[in-house]
């Protein structure tokens, strides 16, 4: 597991969020990775933080940041050819309410994107042929018009942390190739929503990753012989998880990815109210998510309490009043009453 220090202070109450999210006149750059291949600021789990907290298993190469956890292909994997080619198979995180002593949400200070996503030297593994370019970056240039470096934990999200750890979700760890039009669109849609539950309900728990179908060919992006190979996966799934009045609820989700005569599938969140979208029409259940990747979720539950929140993990996603509302695509619309 790697872990490293954080060095920036961190809040836990809302009523001190806003001394944490000063607004500053220059705007935010994240810095370049240097060196030894690292995130580019230094980064453990906050206090009180348990990003893991329901336990997904099996655990692979594991690592923790203060954003994120990640469970990433292995050398072992990589040799026996797993599917998971250059990415992880599953990624956790926490995140927190942030609402400001007004009621209304903190909208928290944020980065511009880092020009290079970084590095890490524990999976340079994937590079170790000669003829391969270092690094799995490369492997996406060209292939964004189509393609996005999707991450798993968000950016945005991680910002509600630190603007330095919305930087550091820009790793490979964190990501996959993603249907472009469903990254900005629908999928995006559910991370503007998993956010208003964050708020509502004061912690949401996020598990998300990729899907695989058995009969199926696993295409890669890169440059054949030239860059590193990295497995489009099949589908996305994303769970969201809460602890109400003492029990557990969860909601399961699973995002189709599309092929590029297939553009126009997804709507762009920039043009699209966030009330167009029906985020019901991809729920699923926790088992079944469970058969199609086959991963364990919520195994630090017993066997009644899990078959519990299962039963219940296909329904519509609960409901968020509008106060609780940061960002939502396609800005504000009057028919918007979510």
């Amino acid at each position: 597991m790697f872990s490293r220090k954080i060095l920036f202070p961190v809040f836990a109450a809302a009523t001190l969020a806003v001394a944490t999210f000063p607004a500053l006149a220059e705007p935010l750059a994240c810095k370049g990775q240097g060196g030894a291949k690292e995130l580019p600021y230094e980064s453990m789990v906050p206090a009180g933080y348990d990003h893991d907290r329901f336990a997904t298993q099996p655990r692979s190469l594991m690592f923790s940041y203060g954003a994120f956890v990640s469970s990433f292909e292995t050398v072992e994997d990589h040799r026996a050819d797993s599917p998971y080619k250059g990415i992880p198979k599953w990624v956790s995180y926490e995140m927190r309410a942030l609402m400001g002593a007004d009621g209304q949400p903190i909208h928290p200070q944020g980065a511009k994107r880092p020009v290079k996503w970084y590095e890490l030297e524990a999976t340079d593994f994937l590079w170790t042929e000669p003829r391969l370019k270092p690094g799995i970056d490369a492997s996406y240039r060209g292939f964004a018009v189509l393609w996005n470096r999707g991450h798993m934990a968000a950016r945005s999200h991680a910002n509600r942390i630190s603007w330095q750890e919305g930087c550091n979700t820009h790793t490979f760890v964190n990501a996959l190739p993603q249907f472009a039009d469903m990254n900005q669109g629908d999928w995006l849609a559910l991370e503007n929503y998993a956010v208003a539950a964050a708020n509502k309900f004061g912690k949401v728990w996020t598990i998300a990753g990729p899907v695989f179908e058995p009969e199926r060919e696993v295409d890669t992006i890169g440059k054949d012989g030239v860059t590193v190979p990295v497995a489009i996966p099949h589908a996305l799934f994303k769970i969201l998880v809460i602890e109400r009045k003492g029990k557990v609820e969860a909601r399961a989700f699973l995002f189709h990815q599309a092929d590029e005569d297939q553009r126009g599938v997804y709507r762009k969140c920039a043009g699209t109210p966030q009330s167009k979208y029906d985020l019901t029409a991809y729920s699923t259940s926790l088992s079944a998510l469970e058969k199609a990747t086959g991963l364990k979720f919520l195994t630090r539950l017993s066997g009644d309490e899990r078959s519990a929140v299962d039963a219940a993990s296909s329904k519509e996603p609960w409901p968020i009043e509008g106060k609780f509302w940061d960002d939502r695509c396609g800005g504000d619309d009057d028919d918007d009453d979510v």
